[in-house]
């Protein structure tokens, strides 16, 4: 969940640009539109919880994955030219990630852990948060890197490798979900 949700903050604006043909403005707005709706879905995540699912957070946080999947999925394989897909993919994307932090970063942790370790939760959650930006940077990085090529002084760069270890991190994060589905709260 970390990883994707940095690529598209760290590297989105690079990828629209340089694989969409969107200006950097245009970009940088199309970005903004996942953070205002990260908001939202931070906001209504736990409303949403209890109000429709009785307090329990897997299944929600399961649909949220999937949410997750389908927005970056479209964001980086619809083809150039599709603003409106975008923007649509970046909300879907943004409510989900939103939604997802405040679940498995934040509510299902404490949650899980016992009145006691509850506080160690928080701080483990926060430590993945910062190993996923980090493991995410790092890769991108070298990944996007190693697929430069420069023709006529023109630098492009190939995203083909990279957007499968985004979309594969952001699945991956669903099947680690499900691995909690059960969980409770040992006294």
């Amino acid at each position: 969940m970390y990883i994707s949700m940095y690529a598209v903050n760290s590297w989105g604006i690079y990828f629209l640009k340089d694989e969409k043909g969107y200006s950097t403005i245009e970009a940088s707005s199309m970005i903004s539109i996942s953070s205002v709706c990260g908001i939202i879905g931070t906001i209504s995540c736990g409303w949403i919880s209890d109000k429709f699912f009785k307090g329990r957070r897997n299944v929600p946080a399961l649909v949220f994955g999937v949410m997750n999947v389908i927005g970056l999925a479209m964001f980086l394989f619809i083809p150039k030219g599709g603003m409106l897909i975008d923007s649509i993919s970046m909300v879907i994307f943004g409510l989900a990630i939103g939604a997802l932090i405040c679940f498995l970063g934040g509510l299902m942790a404490v949650d899980i852990a016992s009145k006691k370790a509850s506080g160690a939760a928080l701080g483990i959650i926060g430590v993945a948060s910062y190993l996923g930006a980090a493991i995410q940077d790092l890769i991108s990085g070298f990944t996007i890197q190693d697929s430069k090529k420069v023709v006529d002084g023109v630098t492009t760069y190939d995203f083909s490798s990279v957007v499968w270890f985004w979309l594969g991190a952001a699945i991956l994060s669903v099947f680690l979900t499900l691995l909690i589905w059960n969980a409770k709260a040992k006294e």
